[in-house]
């Protein structure tokens, strides 16, 4: 079997410099078998089954569910052979919402026993299962938030599984910065796995395997395990796993699903499509500090942070360059100061015209921007203040644009205005990730569409048309579609941030925990596993 592991949470920054740690076995998957006895038998249960009226009302949003619903051209549609169902359990009396397509590798009977295996106040942690077809051959097991999926012939435990990684990708979570402290101080991680990622600042194994070993030594205990290199990974993840598992009365702390009602999506490979006709960014002019000059004080304390794998800050100080970018669309301004790290894979050409791309009144709203690398991540977004800017490699110019929307929205979005328009419209502008507040990502979608549909060249122009998302258009437009117009004014911004000079500070390299990834990042916390048999 080859098992493919992926999770789009980064963590980033640790109590110690580089992280070097031994595994504590070479694949913690080996220990799953050993579930299976102790584990107890499914719980009988009652069906209600949703009319199809129901199932195209709400239903969670993730990507599966739409494919399995709507998308012919997908592996997973299954519209004609699905069903949605309310599985309550006679323990206790609240249902959990499962979907199945009929033509996938397990039976209903056989999906709704992965959850009655678990005890209620376990199970209480999936808030939605649904079971989808996929290519022969596969397998697969995917979690996201408190939802969960899986395809093929899983074991009888696969439930289980579920169960333990909800814990860490769920409401109400555990906490990652904590859980790395924790990592820093013992001498191993669950498996081999766990050790290579975390060589690259990723903690999702670690997470994982930790809490497949603090189960083992909970519920199976022999033949015994001497995972004592890790104990205080494992004093930290019983207090969680304990808590879930143990806890008394009728399926108490159940997460609900979701659900939203379903709307097609206008851009479903992202608003990023839009990127490749970009929006033109003004003549600028650049003049680079002195380093006697000093760093705006985000930039350097965002420079020293050091992150896992490295024993070097972000950016060292002879790395970190200040310049002043003065554009010409705001010539009666103060210049805006771009940190910007020598290796960065993003150019300090591409940085200035990237954040020019930016109409002037919405760059306006920021105060600095910096530039740096990491890994192969390209992400933008605010990062300490809502006005300080931070893009990891390469970024994209819609997600610049989608966050400083918000940043510029002067809380638009949580008025009723806006939300009614959002729910009058028949469309999403892309996948919503969160989907209990998803007026917040659709005004930043809105944004993206309205300031390229202001940009001299329409979305209409573009091959776009969305007059589906028209009403939030509109509602955005006349409350501060202003600042996106490619005539639009500066202001005055805030006052600058402080100076700080590195000789004069008292503050070394800050070796600290910091979620760096998941700040910028729009997608819930996730996990998958795939699995394709050697022989297809």
């Amino acid at each position: 079997m080859l098992t493919i592991a992926l999770c789009q949470l980064l963590l980033l920054g640790l109590a110690s410099g580089q992280v070097t740690q031994r595994p504590l076995l070479p694949n913690v998957d080996d220990l799953y078998p050993e579930f299976d006895a102790v584990l107890p038998a499914p719980q009988k249960y009652s069906l209600s089954k949703w009319t199809a009226a129901e199932i195209d009302l709400a239903h969670p949003s993730d990507g599966f569910w739409s494919n399995t619903l709507y998308n012919p051209e997908s592996e997973n549609y299954c519209k004609d052979d699905f069903s949605v169902y309310n599985v309550t359990f006679i323990d206790c009396p609240e249902p959990w919402l499962v979907g199945h397509c009929a033509k996938g590798d397990t039976s209903q009977d056989n999906t709704f026993d992965l959850l009655g295996r678990l005890p209620s106040s376990a199970r209480g942690v999936i808030s939605d299962l649904l079971h989808v077809v996929m290519e022969p051959g596969l397998s697969m097991r995917y979690v996201t938030g408190n939802s969960a999926f899986f395809a093929g012939s899983p074991s009888s435990i696969e439930g289980f599984k579920m169960m333990l990684t909800a814990m860490w990708t769920g409401s109400p979570g555990i906490p990652r910065d904590q859980f790395a402290e924790a990592v820093a101080a013992d001498s191993c991680v669950a498996d081999e796995r766990a050790v290579t990622e975390l060589e690259n600042g990723d903690y999702s194994a670690a997470l994982e395997g930790g809490l497949t070993v603090a189960a083992y030594l909970k519920l199976v205990k022999t033949p015994p395990l001497d995972a004592s290199c890790m104990s205080t990974q494992l004093s930290f993840l019983r207090t969680y796993l304990d808590a879930r598992w143990d806890a008394p009365g009728q399926c108490p702390n159940k997460v609900a699903p979701t659900l939203v009602r379903y709307k097609s999506v206008l851009f479903p490979d992202g608003m990023g499509v839009l990127d490749v006709d970009p929006v033109p960014s003004p003549v600028a002019k650049v003049s680079q500090w002195d380093k006697s000059d000093g760093f705006p004080e985000p930039c350097w304390n965002l420079s020293q942070l050091v992150i896992p794998g490295r024993e070097k800050p972000l950016c060292a100080v002879d790395d970190l360059s200040v310049y002043n970018i003065t554009y010409s669309d705001c010539p009666d301004q103060d210049p805006w100061p771009i940190c910007h790290c020598n290796d960065a894979r993003l150019s300090l050409d591409e940085a200035v015209t990237k954040f020019g791309r930016l109409p002037a009144g919405l760059r306006s709203y920021v105060r600095a921007y910096f530039a740096l690398d990491l890994a192969e991540y390209d992400e933008v977004g605010p990062i300490f203040e809502p006005d300080f800017y931070v893009s990891l490699g390469v970024p994209p110019d819609s997600t610049f644009m989608y966050w400083v929307a918000h940043t510029a929205s002067d809380g638009f979005y949580l008025e009723e205005t806006w939300i009614d328009a959002v729910w009058k419209d028949t469309c999403w502008p892309s996948t919503i990730y969160d989907t209990s507040f998803p007026e917040f990502e659709v005004f930043g979608d809105s944004g993206v569409a309205y300031l390229y549909d202001s940009s001299g060249k329409s979305l209409l122009e573009r091959g776009y048309d969305v007059s589906c998302m028209s009403n939030g258009m509109r509602a955005l437009g006349a409350s501060v579609g202003r600042h996106y117009k490619q005539n639009s004014k500066c202001f005055e911004r805030k006052p600058n941030f402080p100076i700080v000079h590195p000789e004069d500070s008292i503050r070394p390299a800050q070796s600290t925990v910091f979620d760096l990834k998941a700040k910028l990042s729009r997608r819930p916390p996730s996990w998958m596993e795939i699995t394709k048999s050697d022989k297809n």
